[in-house]
Protein backbone atom coordinates (compact mmCIF):
# COMPACT_ATOMS: atom_id res chain seq x y z
CA UNK A 1 0.00 0.00 0.00
CA UNK A 2 2.83 2.38 0.81
CA UNK A 3 4.24 2.00 -2.70
CA UNK A 4 0.87 2.58 -4.32
CA UNK A 5 -0.18 5.48 -2.15
CA UNK A 6 3.03 7.39 -1.54
CA UNK A 7 5.46 6.32 -4.27
CA UNK A 8 3.09 6.38 -7.26
CA UNK A 9 3.52 2.67 -7.91
CA UNK A 10 0.02 2.40 -9.35
CA UNK A 11 0.70 -0.98 -10.94
CA UNK A 12 0.18 -2.52 -7.50
CA UNK A 13 -3.50 -1.60 -7.72
CA UNK A 14 -4.14 -4.23 -10.42
CA UNK A 15 -2.86 -7.16 -8.34
CA UNK A 16 -4.48 -5.90 -5.13
CA UNK A 17 -7.83 -5.51 -6.91
CA UNK A 18 -7.54 -9.00 -8.37
CA UNK A 19 -6.91 -10.46 -4.90
CA UNK A 20 -9.91 -8.54 -3.57
CA UNK A 21 -12.17 -9.72 -6.41
CA UNK A 22 -11.42 -13.36 -5.52
CA UNK A 23 -12.88 -12.81 -2.06
CA UNK A 24 -16.17 -11.18 -3.05
CA UNK A 25 -19.06 -13.63 -3.04
CA UNK A 26 -21.84 -11.22 -3.96
CA UNK A 27 -20.21 -8.13 -5.49
CA UNK A 28 -22.03 -4.84 -5.90
CA UNK A 29 -22.77 -3.68 -9.43
CA UNK A 30 -21.91 -0.08 -8.52
CA UNK A 31 -18.48 0.81 -7.13
CA UNK A 32 -17.88 4.24 -5.58
CA UNK A 33 -14.23 5.08 -4.88
CA UNK A 34 -13.62 7.25 -1.82
CA UNK A 35 -12.42 10.59 -3.19
CA UNK A 36 -9.53 12.78 -2.19
CA UNK A 37 -10.04 16.52 -1.96
CA UNK A 38 -9.04 18.05 -5.29
CA UNK A 39 -6.07 19.84 -3.68
CA UNK A 40 -4.66 16.62 -2.21
CA UNK A 41 -5.27 14.77 -5.46
CA UNK A 42 -3.50 17.55 -7.36
CA UNK A 43 -0.43 17.20 -5.12
CA UNK A 44 -0.45 13.37 -5.19
CA UNK A 45 -1.30 13.25 -8.89
CA UNK A 46 -3.91 10.48 -8.59
CA UNK A 47 -6.45 8.87 -6.29
CA UNK A 48 -5.44 5.34 -5.32
CA UNK A 49 -9.09 4.41 -4.67
CA UNK A 50 -9.97 5.28 -8.28
CA UNK A 51 -7.30 2.88 -9.51
CA UNK A 52 -8.45 0.16 -7.14
CA UNK A 53 -12.09 0.55 -8.19
CA UNK A 54 -11.27 0.49 -11.93
CA UNK A 55 -9.08 -2.59 -11.62
CA UNK A 56 -11.61 -4.24 -9.33
CA UNK A 57 -14.31 -3.70 -11.94
CA UNK A 58 -12.06 -5.31 -14.58
CA UNK A 59 -11.19 -8.23 -12.30
CA UNK A 60 -14.83 -8.86 -11.43
CA UNK A 61 -15.69 -9.03 -15.12
CA UNK A 62 -12.76 -11.29 -16.04
CA UNK A 63 -12.74 -13.58 -13.01
CA UNK A 64 -16.37 -13.70 -11.88
CA UNK A 65 -18.34 -12.53 -14.92
CA UNK A 66 -19.89 -9.63 -13.00
CA UNK A 67 -20.17 -6.32 -14.85
CA UNK A 68 -19.86 -3.50 -12.36
CA UNK A 69 -19.80 0.24 -12.98
CA UNK A 70 -17.34 2.65 -11.38
CA UNK A 71 -18.85 6.04 -10.58
CA UNK A 72 -15.72 7.93 -9.59
CA UNK A 73 -17.39 11.35 -9.64
CA UNK A 74 -20.45 10.38 -7.56
CA UNK A 75 -18.90 11.37 -4.22
CA UNK A 76 -17.14 14.68 -3.73
CA UNK A 77 -14.80 15.59 -0.92
CA UNK A 78 -15.88 19.17 -0.27
CA UNK A 79 -13.84 19.96 2.82
CA UNK A 80 -10.07 20.12 3.08
CA UNK A 81 -9.18 17.86 5.99
CA UNK A 82 -6.00 17.02 7.83
CA UNK A 83 -4.46 13.74 6.86
CA UNK A 84 -6.07 10.98 8.93
CA UNK A 85 -2.74 9.33 9.75
CA UNK A 86 -1.91 9.81 13.42
CA UNK A 87 -5.39 10.97 14.46
CA UNK A 88 -7.39 9.02 17.03
CA UNK A 89 -11.00 7.97 16.40
CA UNK A 90 -12.57 11.07 17.93
CA UNK A 91 -10.26 13.37 15.98
CA UNK A 92 -10.99 11.48 12.76
CA UNK A 93 -14.75 11.82 13.25
CA UNK A 94 -14.47 15.57 13.83
CA UNK A 95 -12.03 15.92 10.94
CA UNK A 96 -14.42 14.26 8.48
CA UNK A 97 -17.70 15.80 9.63
CA UNK A 98 -19.44 17.22 6.53
CA UNK A 99 -16.37 16.49 4.40
CA UNK A 100 -18.33 14.73 1.64
CA UNK A 101 -21.30 15.34 -0.61
CA UNK A 102 -22.97 13.46 -3.40
CA UNK A 103 -22.73 14.90 -6.88
CA UNK A 104 -26.13 16.24 -8.02
CA UNK A 105 -25.55 14.52 -11.39
CA UNK A 106 -25.61 11.13 -9.66
CA UNK A 107 -28.43 11.62 -7.15
CA UNK A 108 -31.14 10.14 -9.37
CA UNK A 109 -28.99 7.09 -10.11
CA UNK A 110 -28.00 6.57 -6.47
CA UNK A 111 -31.48 6.94 -4.98
CA UNK A 112 -32.95 3.66 -3.76
CA UNK A 113 -30.15 1.52 -5.19
CA UNK A 114 -30.32 -2.01 -3.78
CA UNK A 115 -26.52 -2.50 -3.45
CA UNK A 116 -23.53 -0.16 -3.70
CA UNK A 117 -19.91 -0.71 -2.62
CA UNK A 118 -17.46 1.89 -1.41
CA UNK A 119 -13.86 1.27 -2.48
CA UNK A 120 -10.99 2.53 -0.34
CA UNK A 121 -7.39 1.56 0.18
CA UNK A 122 -7.21 1.51 3.98
CA UNK A 123 -9.93 1.47 6.63
CA UNK A 124 -8.63 2.27 10.09
CA UNK A 125 -11.46 3.45 12.34
CA UNK A 126 -14.16 3.45 9.67
CA UNK A 127 -14.75 7.21 10.06
CA UNK A 128 -14.44 7.97 6.36
CA UNK A 129 -16.77 5.24 5.14
CA UNK A 130 -19.23 5.93 7.96
CA UNK A 131 -19.55 9.55 6.85
CA UNK A 132 -20.18 8.50 3.24
CA UNK A 133 -22.62 5.78 4.31
CA UNK A 134 -24.76 8.43 6.01
CA UNK A 135 -25.10 10.25 2.69
CA UNK A 136 -25.99 7.06 0.83
CA UNK A 137 -28.53 6.00 3.45
CA UNK A 138 -30.22 9.41 3.12
CA UNK A 139 -30.71 8.54 -0.56
CA UNK A 140 -32.34 5.21 0.28
CA UNK A 141 -29.47 2.87 -0.60
CA UNK A 142 -30.43 -0.50 0.84
CA UNK A 143 -27.07 -2.30 1.16
CA UNK A 144 -23.63 -0.71 1.35
CA UNK A 145 -20.48 -2.82 1.26
CA UNK A 146 -17.00 -1.53 1.97
CA UNK A 147 -14.23 -3.01 -0.16
CA UNK A 148 -10.79 -2.15 1.15
CA UNK A 149 -7.33 -3.58 0.77
CA UNK A 150 -6.14 -3.03 4.34
CA UNK A 151 -8.06 -2.98 7.59
CA UNK A 152 -6.47 -1.89 10.84
CA UNK A 153 -6.49 -4.80 13.25
CA UNK A 154 -7.49 -2.63 16.18
CA UNK A 155 -9.42 0.60 15.81
CA UNK A 156 -7.49 3.61 17.07
CA UNK A 157 -9.11 4.94 20.23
Amino acid sequence: MQGLKYRRQVWHARELASLLAERLTSPALILLPIPLHWRRQSVRGFNQSDYLAEYLSQSLKEEVGVESQVWSKAIKRIKVTKTQMGLNRKQRLVNLKHAFSLSPRYLDRIQNQPHIALVDDVVTTGSTVAEVCLLLREQGVKRIDVYCICRASKPIS
